[in-house]
């Protein structure tokens, strides 16, 4: 005969768990609804531990027929159906999304995942490995700008080191090729700073890590980007920031196979810059940025080779008085080569000075020469006698390829100008002795300098090269 037999009260044990998976239950609620990142992350860690001990509970309670029974058997599928849930929704399956298609070379996609999981539970354990890694992401898919805000978003929150090498090489990597992104687009600003941005890092390699590979290779690149900085500056007239980044390549890294480059592009924007000032009406700047060019190597740029159109564009409308000024204060510092060069350009676009002018230039030329290098001026010996009291007979023969350009200070100033391969004409002055330099259209050739006798009613012929 069947026997009726009736279920048990719940022990209390197991009102005790009941009331504590309620609790749970409820607290997890209220994280979803606060803090979705931390929801996900705990969730795992929750159900793990409930679907174990509600099957337990569940076992005991239907062993022992008790009411909770249907409770715990309720728990366990809550809890389990759970931790199904997480492996397809949250910052765990985000990542785990996000790491697949990254490994398929789906980046876009990845980053996707990525910025979703960054977007919706920033506060989960999580969030730190995700933007480390969309800052990886973005740079292999060549979101350059994107790679580099995320980087340093990651070094602010210090997820990633600022001294780390392979960091600084990707920053590198990332400026230089937006600017040649911004180059293509015309955008030579954002171009050129993004190579000093390349620039800058490169320095830093090659001062933090001086004895790797990546420091050999930050000393041969950065002046070719500081190159390609100066010329996107001067497409968009920064005269300043073009001479600076050049300035820095002869100052710093003369071995460079962009020195020479960097050299003729400084003599131009020089030119430039001296242009603009001159005709917005900056005249005394405009000749100071002039003369700058003075300064550069002869290796570079010889000033004799300047044209006349560039001359004209800086100094035509400029007020003699300005330069007489200028070229005074110069002489007056010991400038001699850029006084006796302003003195060139008084006389050369204002010829009615010349008689007050040469006397300045001859004296700047006679101390310039007398400061450098230079072959002795020889004794000239006379050819033949002449009558002309109080006077001496110059004959001067060029038998060289260059212009010769003779200077005489004594009792009377003069400047002897003879073309290459050719002989002047008698030219008279008066007897005396002067202090004359005598120069070269070649730069490479040494002037001549001393101090020299003419007698009176003597002709002399003075043959260049002078014979030892």
């Amino acid at each position: 005969m069947y026997t009726y037999r009736r279920k048990y009260r719940i022990g209390p044990g197991s009102i005790f768990f009941i009331i504590l998976f309620i609790l749970i239950t409820i607290g997890m609620a209220y994280l979803f609804f606060m803090d979705k990142g931390n929801f996900w992350d705990m969730l795992p860690f929750v159900c793990m531990p409930a679907i174990i001990i509600s099957l337990l509970l569940t076992i005991f309670n239907f062993t022992r027929r008790t009411r909770g029974s249907s409770f715990f058997v309720v728990f366990f599928i809550l809890s389990l159906t759970w931790l199904i849930l997480s492996n397809f929704f949250g910052p765990s399956a985000l990542k785990n999304k996000a790491e697949k298609s990254f490994g398929n070379k789906d980046y876009s996609q990845s980053i996707d995942y990525y910025n979703t999981l960054l977007n919706n539970y920033p506060n989960s354990k999580l969030a730190d490995n995700a933007l480390e890694k969309i800052s990886y992401t973005y740079y292999s898919n060549g979101n350059y700008m994107e790679a580099i805000d995320s980087f340093k978003k990651a070094i602010d929150s210090e997820i990633v080191s600022d001294n780390d090498l392979e960091i600084k090489e990707i920053f590198e990597d990332c400026y230089s090729k937006l600017a040649e992104d911004y180059y293509k687009n015309e955008k030579y600003s954002q171009s050129a700073e993004s190579y000093l941005n390349a620039v800058e890092v490169l320095e830093d390699i090659k001062s933090n890590f001086p004895d790797t590979n990546e420091a050999f290779i930050a000393i041969y690149n950065i002046p070719e980007y500081l190159y390609e900085a100066a010329l996107n500056f001067d497409k968009t007239g920064n005269w300043d920031k073009s001479i600076e980044a050049l300035e820095n390549i002869i100052n710093n890294y003369n071995d460079s196979e962009y020195f020479d480059d960097a050299g003729d592009l400084l003599f131009n924007t020089y030119i430039d810059k001296a242009t603009e000032l001159a005709s917005n009406l900056n005249y005394a700047e405009s000749v100071e940025e002039f003369l700058k060019i003075l300064d550069l190597g002869v290796q570079n740029n010889n000033y004799n080779n300047i044209s006349d159109y560039e001359k004209r564009g800086v100094f035509y409308n400029i007020p003699p008085n300005t330069l007489k000024s200028i070229a005074r204060d110069k002489y007056n510092s010991g400038s001699y080569k850029k006084a006796s060069f302003l003195y060139e350009i008084i006389v050369e676009y204002n010829t009615e000075l010349e008689e007050e002018i040469n006397p300045l230039l001859i004296d700047s030329k006679l101390k310039l020469i007398a400061s450098s290098t230079y072959n002795l001026f020889e004794q000239p010996v006379p050819w033949r006698k002449f009558w002309g009291p109080e006077k001496s007979i110059l004959i001067i023969e060029n038998n060289t390829e260059f212009d010769l350009t003779v200077y005489l200070k004594g009792p009377e100033c003069k400047i002897i100008i003879v073309g290459k391969n050719s002989t002047s004409d008698e030219i008279e002055i008066s007897a005396g002795t002067y202090e004359a330099a005598s120069e070269f259209s070649n730069p490479d050739i040494l002037p001549y300098y001393g101090e020299v006798t003419y007698e009176e009613g003597q002709k002399y012929r003075e043959e260049y090269p002078i014979s030892d």
